[in-house]
């Protein structure tokens, strides 16, 4: 399975970016790159997400550590998380 990224903009300034399936280190650089295009609030939804690698785990941690903002995030990565 694959890593999925849906754009949606909510209320005309939040920028959700839906993620889905996979999400393992070769996705990392686009998801870090569509964010950085963004100038809004970015809110990353990881709801349908069903597996994350270790690469991924870091990234995630290092997005918490800068603020940006989940929604719908699954216990067992805020679980990684915690032990990286």
């Amino acid at each position: 399975m694959t890593c999925k990224v849906v754009r949606l903009v909510e209320h005309d300034q939040l920028v959700l970016l839906h993620i889905s399936g996979h999400l393992q280190e070769e996705h990392v650089s686009t998801i870090e790159e569509l964010i950085a295009k963004e100038t809004d609030s970015v809110l990353l939804d990881l709801a349908e997400v069903t597996l994350v690698d270790r690469e991924a785990v870091r990234f995630l941690a290092a997005f918490d550590v800068r603020g940006i903002k989940f929604r719908n995030f699954p216990e067992f990565v805020r679980e990684w998380m915690r032990n990286v």
